[in-house]
Parts: C-alpha cells; structure tokens; sequence
C-alpha cells in the first residue's frame, strides 16, 4: 500500500509540473497567436476589397461594351 501511495504522489506531482509547463507555454504563444488572428483579419478585408474590386470593373466593362459596339458598328457601317 505504501507503494502505491508514492507512486500516486510521484503521479500528482508530474501533473502539476505539467500543468504548470502548459500554462507558461500559453502565456509566451498567447501574443503571437493574436498576431496571426489580426494577420487572418486583414487578409480577408484585403480579399474583400479584391474581389470587390474585381466585380466593379467587370461592371463597367459590361456596362461600357454596349456603347463600344454600337460604336464599333457605326464606324464600320454596320447595321
């Protein structure tokens, strides 16, 4: 029984350590995972603004191609 009684301490105090370990782990990544969550933040405003972007233009060309090929039609004479 004593045996077991050291070995269930010896277990309790490797836990601790552990924990203690884990949680100084945590503390010292805690600000470089904030970084990569304000990184992850701006990347998606920038995709946004991208593909915004991208539709704008499309519209204006698909707004703009009407005119140009009625242009084009009157400048060859083409009716």
């Amino acid at each position: 029984m004593a045996v077991s009684g050291g070995a269930d301490a010896q277990i309790r105090e490797e836990i601790k350590s552990l924990k203690e370990t884990v949680e100084k782990n945590q503390e010292a990544v805690g600000p470089a995972l904030e970084e990569w969550k304000r990184m992850k933040t701006i990347g998606y405003g920038i995709s946004g603004l991208i593909a915004f972007a991208g539709l704008t233009i499309g519209g204006m060309i698909a707004y703009a191609s009407d005119g140009a090929v009625a242009a084009l039609r009157h400048w060859l004479k083409i009716n």
